[in-house]
Formats: C-alpha cells, sequence, structure tokens
C-alpha cells in the first residue's frame, strides 16, 4: 500500500472530494482549495483481501485522515470496517488524527444505541465520528 505524498497523483488542491458507492455519498469540500489532501479508494483497491472501509481522504494541512465507509444498511459492520482502515494505515500516517464517516441506506436506532457503538463512540471520541443517511456533506 502507497500512501505517499510524493507518489499521489491526483489533484492535492481539490475543492470538492466526493466518496460514492451504490448511491450512498461523502462530499469534502476543501474551501478555495486551501488544503493539500488526498483521496484514495482502499477496499479492492490498496487493500485486498483483508476487510477495511471503502475510501481515505487525508487532508495533509490539517494532519488528519477520514476513514469512509460507505453500506447497505449493516451499521455495526460498518464500524468494524472502518476500525480496519484505521488499523491498516495507521503506521503510514503517524501524527495524523483519525476521523470516521458512516453512510449507511438507513440505520436502525437499536444499532446506534448498541455497546459496541458506544463503546466504540467513548474510545475514540464521538465529535471524531459522523454518520449519515445516504450522504454526509462536510467542509474540511
Amino acid at each position: 500500500m502507497d500512501l505517499q505524498k510524493e507518489t499521489y497523483t491526483g489533484d492535492i488542491h481539490q475543492k470538492i472530494i466526493v466518496s460514492a458507492e451504490n448511491g450512498r455519498r461523502h462530499v469534502a469540500t476543501n474551501p478555495s482549495g486551501q488544503y493539500e489532501v488526498r483521496h484514495y479508494r482502499l477496499d479492492g483497491a490498496l487493500i485486498k483481501n483483508e476487510q477495511c472501509c471503502d475510501f481515505l481522504l487525508i487532508n495533509d494541512t490539517g494532519m488528519k485522515a477520514y476513514y469512509i465507509e460507505l453500506k447497505g444498511s449493516d451499521f455495526s459492520h460498518a464500524v468494524e470496517q472502518v476500525e480496519a482502515g484505521e488499523k491498516l494505515c495507521r503506521s503510514h500516517l503517524k501524527g495524523y488524527v483519525p476521523y470516521y464517516r458512516i453512510v449507511t441506506s438507513k440505520t436502525r436506532t437499536q444499532e446506534l444505541n448498541s455497546t459496541k457503538f458506544r463503546r466504540f463512540q467513548q474510545r475514540v471520541g464521538a465529535d471524531r465520528i459522523k454518520y449519515g443517511t445516504n450522504e454526509i456533506k462536510e467542509t474540511l
């Protein structure tokens, strides 16, 4: 897996970064292209034969890494996948603060109240997790 800034071939000053799959989307806005960003497809592209999240968005200027999972309705499995993505990329992103984004087609209330999700929120901090139905939009 190559996450080195020097080998990234995309536009590092993208103003809109879209992660999309099966009608679900995460849209990040980089106002005026002020941040240096990198966007990777992880699952099935950079990472094969291991569980992980779908996308990784790196804000090099702000030292933030966004682990993005686009999921049907299995919210608890989505949590496992963003955690797995972060674990697999951790050594490449030392000093970066991880953030977790989960976009599902539907989320059951009982999954949001589950012990597993509450423990995840306590461990990583609720302010570093965003989840939504079909789409999340945010400004970096």
